[in-house]
C-alpha cells in the first residue's frame, strides 16, 4: 500500500525589524502542511470538520445549524467556534459574528486561532492598539510559543496576515509588505491573505467592510 506524500515543510524565516526604541527578532521555524489533532473532539465529529468547512462557504445556514448543535455537545472544542464565526461573516450577520468570537477568545484566550480571530475583529473595528496585548507583545509565532519549532500552514498564515493587516494599519508599510510577500508564497488565494491586502491595499469594498464591523 503506497504511502501519500506530504507536502514539504517550509522554513519561515524574517528579517529584524524595530518599532520606535525597541527591536523584535522574527527567527526561524518550519510549516507544515501535515493535518492536526484536534483536541476535545471525538475522532468521527473530527473527521466531519472538512466537509463543515466547505458547508461554511457554499451553505452557512446549514452549517450554522450543524455547528450549534455540535458547540453545545462540544463546549471545549474552539475550533467549532471558529467555524461558527466564519458561517455567520458569510452571511453578513457580523453582530453574531462578533459574539462568537469573544465568547472562544474568553473561554480559550491561549488558543492561537482564538488569538487570531479576536485579532481580525479589533483590526475591523479600528482597535489596532489591542493587538500587542492579545499576542503578548510577540510578533512572531516561534516567540509567542518559544517550545514549539513547527507550525501548520493555517496557524502561519492566520498569524502572519493578523501581523501584516497590524503593521499596515499603523504605517509600517514595509514590514507589512515584507510578510504580506510571505503570504502570497504560501497562501495566495485564502481569506486571510485578502484580509490582509484588505489593510495594506484597502479598496472601497474593504473600507466599507470594515466600517460594517464598527
Amino acid at each position: 500500500m503506497k504511502r501519500k506524500k506530504q507536502k514539504p515543510g517550509n522554513k519561515q524565516s524574517l528579517a529584524k525589524f524595530k518599532k520606535g526604541s525597541e527591536t523584535y527578532r522574527l527567527v526561524a521555524y518550519e510549516v507544515t502542511y501535515e493535518a492536526m489533532k484536534i483536541l476535545g473532539l471525538p475522532e468521527l465529529v473530527e473527521e466531519r470538520l472538512p466537509v463543515l468547512r466547505e458547508m461554511v462557504k457554499s451553505n452557512p445556514k446549514q452549517a450554522i445549524q450543524e455547528l450549534l448543535v455540535l458547540k453545545q455537545n462540544y463546549p471545549d472544542a474552539p475550533v467549532l467556534y471558529n467555524y461558527l464565526c466564519m458561517a455567520y461573516e458569510y452571511l453578513g450577520n457580523y453582530e453574531a459574528a462578533r459574539e462568537t468570537i469573544i465568547e472562544n477568545y474568553q473561554k480559550t484566550p491561549d488558543y492561537l486561532f482564538a488569538k487570531i480571530n479576536y485579532a481580525q475583529m479589533c483590526l475591523m473595528e479600528g482597535n489596532s492598539d489591542k493587538i500587542p496585548e492579545i499576542f503578548d507583545g510577540n510578533f512572531d509565532l516561534s516567540l509567542l510559543y518559544p517550545h514549539r519549532t513547527r507550525f501548520h500552514v493555517s496557524e502561519f498564515t492566520g498569524f502572519t496576515g493578523v501581523m501584516c493587516a497590524y503593521f499596515a494599519s499603523i504605517g509600517k508599510q514595509d514590514t507589512a509588505q515584507m510578510l504580506y510577500k510571505s503570504l502570497l508564497k504560501v497562501a495566495p488565494d485564502e481569506r486571510i491573505t485578502r484580509f490582509a491586502a484588505g489593510f495594506l491595499y484597502p479598496t472601497f469594498t474593504d473600507k466599507l467592510k470594515q466600517l460594517l464591523w464598527r
